[in-house]
């Protein structure tokens, strides 16, 4: 529900975000899978495939436990998610409990910045993500 939440925020905010940079989503899923969510959710935005999770690993990204993934905090952020975007939860591809994040990377590929979630309900803001690329 989150992941789907944000990236309709993202999309929302694409033309903002891409004055700054270029803006990518990476899902642990399948290139159908991938094309699929783009078209399910109508979201103009480049969805990477990364079914082995690998550019999680590498950003640092974590497993969720259980309270992380349905505590009281993300329960509700999530149902006020749905009434804002009007996404649902669908079925789950991948692990559900790999939680995920945000980064801005420079062209040499260094990080410039990053947050990674805590809990299911953890993402960077738009505007967040949008002054970490002014700054970058």
């Amino acid at each position: 529900m989150h992941c789907r939440d944000h990236a309709v925020q993202l999309h929302r905010a694409r033309e903002e975000i891409a004055a700054e940079g270029e803006l990518v989503l990476i899902g642990q899923a399948s290139p159908r899978h991938s094309a699929h969510f783009r078209r399910r959710l109508h979201i103009e935005l480049p969805v990477l495939a990364d079914r082995d999770r690998r550019s999680y690993a590498a950003a640092g990204a974590k497993r969720a436990t259980l309270g992380e993934l349905v505590g009281p905090r993300s329960v509700m952020r999530g149902v006020r998610a749905g009434r804002r975007s009007g996404v649902v939860q669908g079925r789950v591809v991948g692990d559900p409990a790999q939680l995920g994040g945000a980064m801005v990377v420079r062209p040499d590929g260094s990080v410039a910045w990053s947050h990674m979630s805590e809990d299911a309900s953890d993402n960077a803001g738009v505007a967040e993500i949008a002054d970490a690329l002014r700054a970058a």
